[in-house]
Parts: C-alpha cells; sequence; structure tokens
C-alpha cells in the first residue's frame, strides 16, 4: 500500500506563441495493490484551496465497490477529525449504522437449537448410527466407528478399575497416534479429564505437569519413552502414582499387545 501527497502547484511555461501546462490523464497502471494520492489545490492568489484523493489499486485485488467502501471510510475518518481534533482515532467509528447492524446483528444470527449433549453422548450415536463408517486413519492402519468404540471401552473400563472418576485427571504422554486418540475417548468416558503432555518435553518440565495435575494415571506408549529419565536412577512418577504403558498395535490386532501399570516403580504385566 501506498500513500502519496502531491503539494506542488501547476506550472506553465509560455513561448512566444506557445503556452505549455500539465495535463491530468488516467493512469492504468496501479505502482501497488493500493494507492491513496492526495492532491493539494491553491487559488490565483496562492490561498490554500480543496484537497483532493484518488484511490488506484490492483484489479486483480479489489473491486471497485471494495475501494468504494474505502473511501467512504477514509472520509469518515476525515469528518470525525475535522469535527473534533482531540479525538482519539481509536474512538473514530469506521462503520455506517447499517454496516453496524450486518456485521453485530445479522452476521452473527447464528442461534439455533442445540442437543444438551455430551462429547460422550454424541459418540455413541454416532456408533449406533453408522458402525461400520471409517472413524479413524492414521499411518496405513484404519479403524471403524465399532473397532474404535471397543478399543475405547476397554480401556475406559480398567481406567475406572483404576479409580479414575469424575473430578479425576488422567495424564496422555502420547505423541500423534491412533492410542492417543483412544486415551482421549477412554478417559472420557470413565468420567475423567485428560491432560495432554509432550513426551518430547524436558523430564523437569513434565514433571511439573505431573505434580500440578495429579493424575490418577499416566497413559503413554512403550515407543514414546516417556519418563525414561527412570532407568537412569530417576523417576518423574512419584511412588503413589499408576502409569499404564500402552505397547503400540500390531497391524494384525486391533488392540495394544499388552499393557504395562507401574507402581511404586515395579512392573507388573497385565494381559
Amino acid at each position: 500500500m501506498g500513500l502519496s501527497f502531491q503539494n506542488l502547484a501547476r506550472t506553465e511555461l509560455e513561448l512566444p506563441g506557445l503556452t505549455v501546462s500539465s495535463t491530468d490523464f488516467e493512469l492504468q497502471l496501479a505502482k501497488t495493490d493500493l494507492q491513496l494520492t492526495v492532491f493539494d489545490h491553491y487559488d490565483d492568489d496562492g490561498a490554500p484551496g480543496r484537497i483532493d484523493a484518488t484511490f488506484t489499486y490492483a484489479t486483480d485485488l479489489f473491486d471497485e465497490s471494495t475501494i468504494d467502501g474505502f473511501a467512504q471510510r477514509f472520509v469518515r475518518v476525515l469528518d470525525a477529525v475535522v469535527a473534533d481534533p482531540t479525538i482519539p482515532v481509536g474512538d473514530i467509528e469506521l462503520l455506517d449504522a447499517t454496516e453496524m447492524t450486518r456485521t453485530l446483528d445479522t452476521w452473527n444470527e447464528t442461534a439455533h437449537e442445540v442437543v444438551s449433549s455430551t462429547l460422550v453422548d454424541l459418540f455413541d450415536e454416532q456408533v449406533r448410527r453408522n458402525p461400520d463408517a471409517t472413524a479413524v486413519v492414521f499411518e496405513g492402519e484404519l479403524l471403524t466407528y465399532g473397532e474404535f468404540d471397543a478399543r475405547v471401552n476397554r480401556l475406559a473400563r480398567h481406567l475406572i478399575g483404576l479409580g479414575v472418576t469424575s473430578e479425576s485427571t488422567v495424564v496422555l504422554a502420547m505423541r500423534r497416534s491412533v492410542e492417543l486418540l483412544v486415551g482421549m475417548y477412554a478417559v472420557a468416558k470413565a468420567g475423567g479429564a485428560y491432560v495432554p503432555v509432550d513426551p518430547a518435553q524436558p523430564d523437569e518440565r513434565n514433571a511439573y505437569i505431573l505434580d500440578t495435575a495429579a493424575p490418577v494415571a499416566v497413559l503413554t506408549t512403550t515407543g514414546d519413552g516417556f519418563g525414561a529419565s527412570e532407568a537412569a536412577g530417576g523417576s518423574l512418577f512419584p511412588p503413589s502414582r499408576s502409569t499404564l504403558s500402552i505397547c503400540p498395535s500390531s497391524r494384525r490386532s486391533r488392540w495394544p499387545m499388552r499393557s504395562v501399570v507401574r507402581r511404586c516403580g515395579r512392573r507388573t504385566p497385565r494381559m
């Protein structure tokens, strides 16, 4: 965008039998995407006269109606400043009454009836209506709603057995994967709230999140290496906290091969 102020008086050159003066012509090429040029005029006595403004624009970016709207708002700003030179720029109303109504009321008139349902209710309804429809596709693995729901329900029952209820938190320490989605919906079905944690973050940061969230359990996959520093003598998990470690699923299986619950630093395999 460009802004130019032309305040040079019109010049004329007189020669014997010849008078030369400048003339205005319509320029068919826009120098910038949008250009505002202001022309200052003076009368014969040198007193300031009117000021003309011209908008030049690229026709492949703007149409005439858009530029006309820009011009009207520009004039509206000038009128406001002339009426009150002390007015802050932020207090100047750019939109007229019609535009204000359209922007605040017409475009925002989106009220409609909404069924009072939870995420779990909506998910269960989708499973009931289309159990064979595709629900998840990730890195060559495809799950239907029925298959996805079965995995979610198995993990949800396991979480409930660990003590996950309403007001409980469960940490999801997994990168993007099918297991992450299963964990999200399983926690919701168990009635808890999930806390996403990036396994790639420094251990100190993740330990702070764990201490703050105080989760009932931590869900992770063996491939994500969450809490790997424990093998070096440290541990992200306080002795009272359980960690369910989900192994990456086999392409031939719809559920991870096994899971491990870590309690007090001991690992007990679960089938």
